[in-house]
């Protein structure tokens, strides 16, 4: 992006947090970041990553954390979070919950006396045992190779976008219906390749389309019937995803009617 790496107040960017699932060192892990830094990163002012381990006082069976424990943490990382800000002028890049332990993520201008502010931090949380630590990276490479999500998980974080905006607007996600995909190519013939890949997964051609100054001008809509569950929709994304990169397209989402409430009892 143009302006990645140029020198701006990286703390004034609007923030942009959502979260997604994966395995980290074969545990499941729930990562949550503020996508808005990708933009600004590396900042060259913030050369440091400050990390803080806090080790979850009732994990639940997969690792990750309990409700219970849900406003304790959310003080444990507000009061981090102020005084690594006062002290380092940090800002807090992402936040990894597996294996038992969230982990915070910061970057900083110094790492001078880090763990001494820390365990002084943590003595307002008694019941919670943790580590730290600090490192240059100057090129971020925490945020962009660890906490960052690949581009099928960006897909999965787009889809809950579009559920939660169902949601928002009544619809409590329980009747299958059509969902809409759209994708994009540069040949005709990659297009007609995807087509009929798709015909075999039960999808029915919508339209096609020809749009000009596009890299990738050849558009398709597709069509299918299913459920519109979080877990159903993920697998058919990814599997339409992959299979767009397979012809050389590329997958732009999806859409679906609301079903609301109101709308199925009236």
């Amino acid at each position: 992006m143009e302006n990645r790496g140029q020198s701006c107040d990286i703390t004034r960017v609007p923030q942009d947090w959502n979260f997604y699932f994966r395995k980290v060192n074969g545990k499941l892990a729930s990562i949550a970041l503020d996508l808005g830094l990708m933009e600004f990163v590396p900042d060259g002012a913030r050369r440091h990553l400050l990390w803080v381990w806090v080790y979850l006082r009732w994990p639940r069976h997969d690792g990750l954390s309990d409700s219970s424990e849900f406003e304790e943490l959310v003080a444990v990382e507000e009061a981090l979070t102020a005084k690594l800000g006062e002290r380092f002028d940090t800002v807090l890049s992402g936040r990894i919950t597996t294996d038992g332990r969230r982990e915070f993520y910061y970057y900083g201008v110094h790492s001078d006396c880090f763990d001494e502010t820390v365990s002084a931090t943590m003595e307002r949380f008694p019941g919670y045992r943790h580590d730290s630590g600090h490192q240059l990276d100057k090129d971020w490479r925490q945020y962009l190779d660890v906490l960052y999500p690949s581009e099928e998980n960006q897909q999965k974080i787009e889809n809950r976008k579009v559920l939660d905006a169902l949601q928002k607007r009544g619809d409590a996600l329980k009747l299958p219906r059509d969902i809409s995909h759209w994708v994009y190519f540069r040949a005709a013939e990659d297009r007609a390749n995807f087509r009929n890949a798709v015909r075999k997964l039960q999808y029915r051609v919508r339209s096609e389309s020809e749009l000009g100054g596009r890299d990738y001008p050849l558009g398709i809509c597709i069509v299918r019937f299913q459920s519109i569950q979080p877990a159903e929709v993920d697998d058919a994304v990814i599997e339409l995803y992959r299979l767009a990169k397979e012809c050389h397209g590329d997958y732009d989402g999806w859409e679906t009617e609301v079903i609301s409430d109101d709308a199925r009892h009236s």
